[in-house]
Formats: structure tokens, C-alpha cells, sequence
């Protein structure tokens, strides 16, 4: 149980960080400070991408993967909700109009493959595991991949804050949730083709 409630906490300070600032160096830095005070507790995965390649890597079960996923959007959902109470506006996610559906899921797809893929090499490689540097070298990754992402697709990485949001919008007449396809399955696929891609590079470096 201390796991489930540890990703509900870490992810509803990560849309918190979402909602108020929508700075990408103020999300990775608060990501940075998640993952170290979740790490001995539940992995710090706070992202339902992430909870599938660990299930993918056979690192948590199937269980698990249901718990942490549920745990996730209910943190999304309540710190949605805080926002709206604090600011009286509702915040959603969607994609920006000067991109299309194609650019929206290649960056959707491959910026949280490569966060996603750093959350496996920093965790489960015998060489860098016990480095303790997971925190940082992911909190900057998650900065850079917005960074990136932001223009193309809006720069979410992670279905939880998505459908958490929307899930908000909703009971306030939004229609944020049409984009919830978007922002799940392609960060879910991220996730699937990293944990693929660790196996491939890196299985011989696993405890």
C-alpha cells in the first residue's frame, strides 16, 4: 500500500508542477526531488509509461501495474482539481494546431521512449543503479524531452496527466478529453519500445 500512495503523491506534485508553472526546467527539477524521496518506496515511476515497461521488464506484476496505474490518476486527478479550486480555471492538455496527428504521436512516441528508457538503465543496470544519480540524469531528461516536445505535441509524456486533467475538464463542460487517445497510447508505446530496447542493449547488465 505505502507504494500505490507513494505514486499518488509523487504524480499529483507532478501535474501540480504541470498546472502552475508549465516550465519545463521547474518540472524536471521537481521530478528530480520525487524520484529520490520515491525511489526506495515505489520505484518513482509516477507515469503509467513508465509502470508498463517495468511490467514489460517483469519488474513489478500485473497487480502492480493496475495499482500504481490507478494510484497515478487519482494523484493526477486531485491535483487537477486543486488547480481549478486555486485558480478558478481548469487545466487540460492539448496538442498545439500548428502541428498535425502525425507529428503529435512521433513526439509522443520517441521523447518518452527515451525518458522512459533512462528510468530502466538508471534503475535496473548492476553499473548504474547504486550511482545514485537517477534523480538528476532523469529530472534532465524530462526537462530536455519537453523542451523538445512542447512545439510539436504539447509535451505530456505520461497518460496520467492527461486523463487526469481531463477527467477535470470534463465535469466543467471541457472537451479535453478527446485528446486522451493521443496521450496515452503513443506515451504507452514509448514505453513498450524502451523496455524492448533495454532488453536488446542491455540484459546482460541486469541483476
Amino acid at each position: 500500500m505505502r507504494s500505490y500512495i507513494m505514486e499518488a503523491i509523487g504524480t499529483f506534485f507532478l501535474v501540480l508542477a504541470f498546472g502552475f508553472t508549465g516550465n519545463p526546467i521547474a518540472i524536471g527539477i521537481i521530478l528530480m526531488a520525487l524520484i529520490y524521496i520515491g525511489s526506495p518506496i515505489s520505484g518513482s515511476h509516477f507515469n503509467p509509461a513508465v509502470s508498463f515497461a517495468f511490467f514489460l521488464k517483469k519488474k513489478i506484476k500485473g497487480v502492480q501495474l493496475a495499482g500504481y496505474v490507478v494510484a497515478q490518476l487519482a494523484g493526477a486527478v486531485i491535483a487537477a482539481y486543486l488547480i481549478f479550486v486555486l485558480t478558478t480555471s481548469v487545466y487540460y492538455v492539448e496538442p498545439p494546431s500548428s502541428t498535425g496527428l502525425n507529428q503529435h504521436v512521433i513526439a509522443e512516441v520517441f521523447f518518452t521512449f527515451i525518458f522512459v528508457l533512462v528510468m530502466l538503465v538508471f534503475s535496473l543496470t548492476t553499473f548504474l543503479k547504486r550511482n545514485g544519480l537517477i534523480g538528476i540524469v532523469a529530472g534532465l531528461t524530462f526537462s530536455g524531452m519537453l523542451l523538445i516536445s512542447i512545439p510539436i505535441s504539447g509535451g505530456i509524456l505520461n497518460p496520467a496527466t492527461s486523463i487526469g486533467t481531463s477527467i477535470v475538464d470534463l465535469t466543467q463542460g471541457g472537451n479535453s478529453y478527446i485528446y486522451t487517445l493521443l496521450y496515452t497510447i503513443a506515451p504507452l508505446t514509448g514505453g513498450a519500445l524502451a523496455a524492448f530496447a533495454f532488453t536488446y542493449f542491455y540484459s546482460k547488465s541486469e541483476e
